[in-house]
Parts: C-alpha cells; sequence; structure tokens
C-alpha cells in the first residue's frame, strides 16, 4: 500500500519541463521546471472514494485506502488536463500557418504589428485567436505580451511566432517576409507529423492482422507434413 502511494505521488507531481524555442537566431531560454500540484477537488473526490471503499471492505484500512484514493483522483485529473493541453496544442498547430499568412498580409498592407494582431483576433476563432487576444489585453506593453505570451503558450511552435512578432514590433525589419517563411515551416512540420501519424496508424491497423495471420498461415503449412508424419509412424 505504500509502495503503491508513493508511486502515484510521484506520477501526480511529476516536473514539466517547459521549452521556448527562438525563431530569431538569439540564444534559448534556460528550461525550467515546474510542478503542478494535485486538483484539490480531485484528490478529495477520490479520498472520499477510497475512504468509502475501506468503509466496506476492512474498517482498520480506511486511512490508508484513503490516502491511495486522493493520489489516484490527483493522478487522474492530471492525466485529464494533460490530455486536453494535448489536444489544444494539436488545434493550434494546424492554425499556426493561416496566422502566419494572415499577419502577413495585413503587414504588406502597411499596417503595425499590433494592428495586424487586432485585425487577425477580430475576425479569427481558435486557440490562436484566444491568445494573441489575451497579449492584446494584457495592458503591460505588446511586446512583453508577446514575450508572456511564447512562455506560456500550449506548443513551442507558437512561441516561434510570438517571439518574432515581439522582435519586429521592437525593431521592425522584414516581417512579411519572415512570417512567410515561418508560415512555411509551420506547413512543413505539419507535413511531417501528418507523415508520422500515418505510419503509426498503419502500424496500429495491420499489426494485430499480422499477428492473428501469421500463426494462422504457418498452421495451414504445417499441418499437411504433420499429418504425413503421423501417417508414417503409425503404418507398421
Amino acid at each position: 500500500m505504500v509502495s503503491v502511494s508513493v508511486f502515484l505521488l510521484v506520477i501526480a507531481l511529476k516536473p514539466r519541463l517547459v521549452t521556448v524555442d527562438r525563431y530569431l537566431g538569439s540564444p534559448g531560454r534556460t528550461r525550467t521546471r515546474r510542478f503542478r500540484l494535485p486538483s484539490p477537488g480531485s484528490a478529495v473526490a477520490g479520498a472520499v472514494v477510497g475512504a468509502v471503499t475501506g468503509l466496506a471492505i476492512d474498517q482498520t484500512k480506511t486511512v490508508a485506502l484513503g490516502i491511495v484514493g486522493a493520489l489516484g483522483g490527483a493522478l487522474v485529473n492530471r492525466a485529464v488536463r494533460s490530455t486536453a493541453r494535448e489536444r489544444r496544442a494539436s488545434r493550434l498547430a494546424h492554425e499556426l500557418p493561416t496566422v502566419a499568412d494572415t499577419i502577413a498580409l495585413h503587414v504588406l498592407a502597411g499596417e503595425s504589428v499590433s494592428t495586424a494582431i487586432a485585425r487577425f483576433t477580430a475576425v479569427g476563432r481558435g486557440v490562436a485567436s484566444d491568445e494573441l487576444n489575451a497579449v492584446l489585453a494584457a495592458g503591460i506593453g505588446l511586446e512583453e505580451s508577446l514575450r508572456k505570451a511564447a512562455r506560456e503558450t500550449v506548443h513551442p511552435e507558437a512561441a516561434r511566432l510570438y517571439d518574432l512578432l515581439g522582435h519586429a514590433h521592437r525593431t521592425g525589419g522584414g516581417l512579411a517576409d519572415a512570417l512567410t517563411a515561418l508560415a512555411a515551416d509551420f506547413r512543413a512540420s505539419l507535413a511531417r507529423d501528418l507523415t508520422a501519424e500515418g505510419g503509426r496508424r498503419a502500424l496500429t491497423t495491420y499489426g494485430p492482422i499480422l499477428a492473428l495471420m501469421v500463426p494462422v498461415t504457418l498452421l495451414f503449412l504445417m499441418y499437411p507434413t504433420l499429418a504425413g508424419l503421423n501417417a508414417l509412424s503409425s503404418t507398421p
């Protein structure tokens, strides 16, 4: 029981590496470790379930089962949050090429970075629009808001876009060309991801089929030989 509790505690409090890629050639930021504490609600619910189970099975194990239930609830909550974050990151990755191209068109039309972002968020819908809306509403300066968004975004590719926009807002330069090149990088990354996903799905599909076909095929090939040997051994 103690070992199970320790195992669940280690998984529930597993540190998450937060990395931000740099697109502009400047040195990358140092990796930091953040500990996500378990959700109190899920831990309490798990403790209640564990305690009730302990009362129903053996009252002497109520406390131990309550602790295991609390850790299990925290672990389930962490898994749910991780799945939600991965789905949000996947949606954001598919939005990034369109976001970069749209902002590039506004910049080519002669608009500033802040105006281009504002025009995109006015008509855009999705994860990228939500994050850029938060950038405009932060009230701490556009460059600082974009840096904060780069640190907190759910996908590292989005951090490249936000870093580029923040750098261009501060120094100017050929932002439209850089955004076009970045959009091409995003599309190439999506193509690689789709190819890898296709390979994984093919393996998942054909793996069980091959696992069933190979033994059956070997059985049909070996059965005549085994039957012939059996007939020869039984002949006087």
